[in-house]
């Protein structure tokens, strides 16, 4: 469909929804794929593999104007691994286990990224569904040079380990959730908590509180300073799954300096990380780099990561980029890879080339 065709039959599909206030569906979305090569001590493997530097998706939103500055919203997301047309599997009730819980492998398209409707106005949003959990986000680009993308990604030393029967699966999201999101009027202050249930029949076979999720964080952003701190908290019966973080970012004329601490408790086991880095505008493009240092108490080893990264942007929909990250696990550890499995206390190396295109 061309663009302006695509404008017009959404415009036909709200007006024929009958209501008077001014209301506006958005279809967007984003494909990156890059090449990767991933190497340990014994093997490795080059692919062509999605989402280095973003994460591919496509969704829709909308919003409608309910008078007296109270808005009602939608946000639905996919999704998609470009290199081979497929979705991702999803996970309905923050558990490992029981009816609803995430399938391995993949799926086809689900809206297991975002999904949700709102209630927003002067004293700030309501949202139910599926969302982001409020201590996922300080490991994005806010206060990650990375991200959670790539060989490069947050998520690899900042991210629980499994242990004593408990798969968390609340790190990133958190479904059947109720979340508030402070409004923007605050003097720079800005928050979100949430409260997710997981579901569970009385007479199920799994514990009643099994699933649930309590989130709250807290931030501040003014000129050049950005920090915010988190933490949540979900229960299992096999151990609770506890994550809590903190990070700075200030800007320095061309860049960010960034530094970002994370702690993952799982039952008795516990990763702390600490990563410093930075987001430099170097020529036409931006420089990326990150040393990140994790210990491990009960679980898995410590470990170290190095990563370098330059993305240039074409325009403000196209971008290319380059990634290279090094992981190194302690003692006989591994815990801790780019994606190809770790030989005891090996470690591994990977990088991309890559481009994304959003629309």
């Amino acid at each position: 469909m061309k663009p302006h065709h695509r404008t017009l039959a959404i415009a036909a599909l709200c007006a024929a929804g009958g209501a008077s206030a001014q209301s506006s569906v958005t279809v967007f979305g984003l494909i990156d794929l890059s090449y990767t090569h991933l190497k340990s001590s014994t093997a490795h493997v080059t692919q062509l593999a999605p989402d280095a530097n973003t994460s591919s998706r496509i969704g829709f939103r909308g919003t409608e104007d309910l008078g007296g500055g109270m808005k009602a919203g939608f946000w639905i997301e996919a999704a998609i691994a470009p290199d081979d047309g497929e979705g991702a599997a999803t996970n309905a009730n923050n558990q490992g286990t029981g009816v609803g819980a995430a399938t391995a492998g993949r799926q086809g398209l689900t809206f297991g990224r975002k999904s949700i409707v709102s209630l927003a106005g002067n004293w700030g949003e309501v949202r139910l569904g599926r969302d982001y959990t409020p201590t996922f986000l300080n490991l994005t680009t806010s206060m990650h040079p990375f991200g959670t993308n790539g060989v490069s990604s947050s998520l690899i030393l900042f991210g629980p380990k499994a242990a004593g029967g408990t798969t968390a699966r609340t790190n990133v999201r958190a479904s059947n959730s109720f979340g508030y999101v402070l409004p923007e009027t605050l003097g720079g202050f800005y928050g979100q908590a949430m409260y997710a249930l997981g579901e569970n029949a009385s007479n199920s076979g799994v514990t009643a509180d099994d699933g649930k999720y309590g989130g709250l964080r807290l931030g501040y952003k003014a000129g050049d300073l950005n920090l915010a701190a988190a933490t949540g908290k979900t229960k299992y019966s096999t151990g609770d799954y506890t994550q809590s973080n903190a990070g700075i970012n200030y800007q320095f004329g061309p860049a960010q300096l960034m530094y970002l601490w994370g702690s993952n408790k799982v039952g008795v086991t516990r990763t702390t990380a600490q990563m410093i880095g930075t987001q430099w505008r170097v020529g036409p493009g931006e420089l990326r780099l990150a040393y990140t240092r994790v210990k491990a108490s009960g679980v898995a080893n410590d470990a170290t990561q190095v990563a370098l990264g330059y993305v240039y942007e074409l325009s403000k929909r196209t971008a290319v980029y380059a990634n290279y990250s090094q992981i190194r696990n302690k003692g006989v550890g591994t815990g801790y890879d780019v994606g190809i499995a770790a030989t005891p206390g090996g470690t591994t190396k990977g990088y991309e080339l890559g481009m994304r295109h959003s629309f």
